[in-house]
């Protein structure tokens, strides 16, 4: 085995005592002024503060309202809550003769098919899915078959059949015309009125 290697391999007294030379040098010369560091700027308000000052500055240039404005303003708001408040008087105790319209009387007189309706690219009204229980269900109306017409109406697109039913009344009886795969059919369906919570 062979003996360590060292890094440095100089001789330490000569070496130390240059440095201590050129140290003492270096203290004995006169230190340069240095020059004093610019002070930093002020920094500039944030944008929020400055919207805040020009604020106040406006505010600052508002006269206070005078006593006569106060009043006027004040008599003007008496007198439309005083409008406001006839008129409805007016309108409430108007109503209290009347009626209710016979379509308020009757809860729900809308026809029901049961089924709801998906667009499709072909001619008629894609049955998406039928309500069990719905009138389409006791017809025998399945999700898939496409309605063609309503007794002579033909039918393109759901929305004319949902209007043709919408023109209707529950216990109305109507003729579907209908295509199932390749084969067509028809059925006789009476409307019942919709049903609360149901599509």
């Amino acid at each position: 085995m062979s003996a360590p290697r060292h890094l440095w391999s100089g001789d330490w007294e000569l070496d130390s005592s240059a440095h201590a030379e050129d140290l003492a040098a270096r203290r004995a010369l006169p230190e340069e002024p240095t020059e004093p560091e610019p002070a930093a700027p002020a920094p500039r308000p944030s944008r929020l503060r400055r919207a805040i000052q020009a604020l106040r500055r406006r505010l600052g240039s508002l006269r206070a309202p005078s006593r006569r404005r106060i009043r006027v303003v004040a008599v003007v708001g008496i007198l439309a809550l005083l409008v406001v408040a006839g008129a409805y008087a007016m309108n409430s105790g108007s109503t209290a003769t009347k009626t209710p319209a016979p379509a308020t009387l009757s809860s729900n007189v809308e026809p029901w098919l049961g089924v709801k309706l998906a667009n499709a690219p072909i001619r008629g009204a894609v049955v998406a899915s039928v309500v069990p229980g719905s009138p389409a269900a006791t017809a025998g109306i399945r999700p898939g078959d496409v309605i063609t017409q309503l007794d002579t109406q033909p039918i393109v697109t759901p929305a004319i059949l949902t209007s043709a039913i919408a023109g209707m009344q529950p216990g109305d009886k109507v003729d579907l015309q209908l295509q199932r795969g390749a084969s067509q059919y028809s059925v006789n369906v009476a409307l019942a009125s919709h049903p609360a919570g149901s599509p």
